[in-house]
């Protein structure tokens, strides 16, 4: 059984970009279930879809990455193995390509769980990953909002691979002109991300209301009471607590996806095997 969703982002999306961001998350879907039809792990699936998001200067994680408050990047990410609970998480990273793979060498040839700032830089530099420089991430889209208020733009995914094994994926630029060294929900393993051999789940939308009620995790908190989109759709609701305002993409061990938000608007895709391609809205 393989499955796979993705999300670019959650929050008041432009009009004018709807179509292509949704176009490129179906993109990053077909890449990350044809990682999943050649025998690859789910691990390995939603670090190819998520880097096809960072790589695309709409989305708000690697290339396009929102400014903060001295117009530079600070990137951060998670990754979480649900059949093992091993995780790996990066924060304040400001020149590495693909802060997702940066987070799952974390998870892989690291010793710790999570590495920040210049300390996850020099671990990157030390296992020969690539980096840009700062022009690299200076796209027209996010100069234009440097200063203004959005947010939400989180990219994730989450899969499930043909040995039952489920893993989830963020990466995000936080929100624009953040404080230096603001970290936000997405590396949070519980808040941002998290999987086990039940069901995994990625969080996008106001970091801090996300932190607040560990909404990721929160949907196991139902899982023994009710049926995935029950416990996603009850752990959205568990918002209106805080007046927050997020999005949910999920999957359990029996396939079924699940995806809820209370925020204007989420762009995601999807993909089974009884689809002939991805399906992707808003």
């Amino acid at each position: 059984m393989l499955r796979i969703i993705v999300h670019g982002g959650a929050g008041d999306i432009k009009s004018e970009e709807v179509p292509i961001r949704v176009d490129v998350c179906k993109k990053a879907c077909s890449a990350g279930f044809s990682a999943l039809k050649s025998g690859k792990s789910s691990i390995d699936a939603v670090v190819e879809a998520v880097k096809v998001l960072e790589d695309h200067p709409l989305f708000n994680a690697g290339r396009g990455s929102y400014l903060n408050e001295e117009g530079n990047v600070e990137m951060d990410a998670g990754i979480m193995d649900g059949s093992t609970l091993n995780m790996g998480a990066v924060s304040a990273v400001t020149c590495v390509k693909s802060p997702v793979e940066l987070a799952r060498f974390v998870m892989g040839k690291s010793e710790h769980n999570f590495l920040t700032g210049k300390g996850a830089e020099a671990f990157a530099k030390e296992i020969g990953m690539q980096f840009e420089p700062l022009q690299y991430f200076l796209t027209e889209r996010t100069v234009k909002l440097y200063r203004k208020t959005q947010f939400g733009d989180t990219v994730g995914a989450v899969a499930l691979d043909e040995a039952g094994k489920i893993a989830v994926a963020v990466s995000t630029g936080g929100v624009p002109f953040k404080h230096v060294g603001r970290v936000g929900d997405s590396p949070l393993i519980g808040s941002g991300f998290y999987a086990n051999d039940s069901f995994g789940a990625v969080a996008t939308g106001i970091g801090e209301d996300i932190m607040r009620l560990v909404l990721s995790v929160r949907i196991g908190f139902y899982l023994e009471r009710m049926d995935l989109d029950k416990a996603v759709t009850q752990a959205i609701k568990d918002l209106d607590v805080i007046n927050g305002k997020a999005g949910l993409i999920a999957l359990d061990k029996m396939g079924n996806i699940s995806f809820h938000y209370n925020t204007k608007g989420m762009l995601y895709a999807y993909m089974r095997e009884d689809l002939r391609e991805c399906v992707g809205g808003i």
